[in-house]
């Protein structure tokens, strides 16, 4: 979800919702269909999905969603029953207000998309372990991918290190 940096009504502040599990985009337009704006950060996260790797955009902070409000709106009411919030975050009663800083340079930055977040499903040098097949039970260290379904790792075998190609649902992080 792309948002403009906004010059709105100096009244409204951002705070900060919980949403159900997985629900943050189901949220977002749910409350933009009842006029309420709302925001949630994403990056973008290597998966591997079918024995593939897939880049995803995924909220950056799950089970969360920034929500535009007046304190004197009539709105507060309907975001707690908007489908795919839980409810509000509150510290001693008080609902948790985000800084305007905060928030509109995550906007700013997606919206610019120069500085997309990518986060790999294994990083070079970290521990994993064989899953299946005939080295299964090994641990070895992440080196590579190798195509869009393998991946290439070092595991230590009859007291010589050798490099191994396996699917990528072959490992996991150890």
């Amino acid at each position: 979800m792309s948002l403009e940096p906004s010059k709105h009504n100096m009244t409204n502040s951002w705070y900060l919702a919980t949403s159900k599990p997985r629900q943050e985009l189901r949220a977002i337009e749910n409350l933009t269909n009842q006029g309420i704006k709302a925001y949630s950060p994403t990056i973008n996260v290597e998966k591997i999905r079918a024995g593939k790797r897939k880049i995803v955009s995924e909220a950056m902070f799950t089970g969360y969603v920034f929500v535009n409000l007046s304190p004197e709106d009539g709105l507060w009411h309907k975001v707690k029953s908007t489908r795919g919030i839980r409810d509000w975050v509150r510290f001693s009663g008080e609902t948790a207000k985000l800084p305007e800083k905060l928030v509109e340079s995550f906007i700013s930055q997606e919206s610019s998309n120069t500085n997309k977040i990518t986060k790999k499903c294994f990083d070079e040098g970290q521990s994993v372990r064989v899953l299946s097949g005939p080295f299964r039970g090994l641990k070895g260290i992440y080196e590579a991918s190798s195509g869009e379904e393998r991946s290439m790792i070092l595991i230590d075998f009859l007291g010589k290190v050798n490099q191994l190609t396996v699917k990528n649902e072959q490992i996991a992080t150890d």
